[in-house]
């Protein structure tokens, strides 16, 4: 099943991979399984760009749940999260940035149908629309960093949302997923793929979810250095 989007977003992906060179891969894997979940970083914005415009297989993101909101919604998270806190840009300068870029951004966010996700019960109903993607045929793309002080190359901590889905997902089918971990450097224009773990070979760790989280984050880490070498 490929990556496909509604005509007119589709037109819009193809103005935009005039811009957007496709980066280079080193990819661990023969094959890439189209049922499973995908972790990355997220490199500022550059990450799910990247992979919308040049991911073959279908696939669905999770994102913040403030990002899939109203307009209005969007304009305070960009101007005032993104923008402000992460990016660290003068607060007069994120607002005007995030005005310009809004419509930009709302199109965007509709054009792949953001999975809301939430750090509360609503997480359920994540975890719910997300199984239907994978029963579906379709890839769940997570972007487990911790960016509330910011994007960094040299990533700092991971969260195990992506671990507790492949979990609720085996409970409830008994499917064993195939997780995958990558590292994207945009100054590099590099995408490296690690060997597809399962999520039984993580059980078999007898590790908690936040040291499986930060194994992931240390892998990913060491792929930065490898990219960089």
């Amino acid at each position: 099943m490929e990556n496909k989007r509604k005509p007119f977003f589709e037109f819009v992906k193809k103005i935009l991979r005039i811009f957007k060179r496709k980066p280079k891969v080193i990819n661990e894997n023969t094959e890439l399984d189209k049922v499973a979940i995908y972790l990355s970083n997220h490199s500022a914005a550059s990450g799910p760009l990247i992979y919308e415009l040049y991911f073959s297989n279908a696939m669905r993101f999770w994102g913040t749940h403030e990002m899939c909101g109203t307009m209005r919604e969007q304009w305070k998270y960009l101007s005032t999260t993104y923008y402000h806190n992460k990016k660290h840009l003068p607060r007069w300068l994120a607002v005007i940035v995030a005005t310009i870029v809004l419509p930009f951004v709302h199109g965007f966010y509709k054009g792949v149908q953001i999975l809301p996700t939430y750090t509360d019960g609503r997480l359920r109903s994540t975890l719910k629309q997300s199984f239907e993607v994978l029963n579906s045929g379709k890839c769940i793309f997570v972007f487990p960093e911790n960016s509330s002080d910011g994007y960094h190359d040299e990533l700092k901590e991971y969260f195990a949302g992506f671990y507790v889905l492949a979990r609720q997902y085996y409970k409830k089918t008994g499917k064993n997923l195939k997780i995958y971990n990558m590292y994207y450097s945009r100054k590099k224009r590099t995408l490296k793929i690690a060997k597809a773990t399962t999520y039984l070979d993580l059980v078999a760790l007898n590790k908690t979810d936040k040291e499986i989280a930060e194994m992931m984050r240390v892998q990913a880490n060491d792929m930065y250095h490898k990219i960089c070498k």
